[in-house]
């Protein structure tokens, strides 16, 4: 079986992808923005210059690209 393709929706913010999971028995709904496809954390950590990673404290993700 192959995966279904998750559909990109819009809003005033930007473009996210509706995540739909339990707890307790109860659905609950998360909305994960992204950046040409890709979740908007996962675009940081790929695409920030070690300038900007500095200027925001982001040291955990400079030790991770080996700067």
């Amino acid at each position: 079986m192959k995966k279904k393709k998750k559909k990109v929706r819009r809003d005033e913010k930007g473009e996210y992808i509706l995540r739909q999971y339990f707890v307790g028995g109860k659905m609950k709904h998360e909305k994960i923005y992204v950046i040409d496809g890709i979740p908007v954390n996962d675009f940081y950590r790929q695409n920030a210059d070690p300038i900007t990673l500095l200027q925001n404290g982001d040291y955990d993700i400079l030790n991770e690209q080996g700067y």
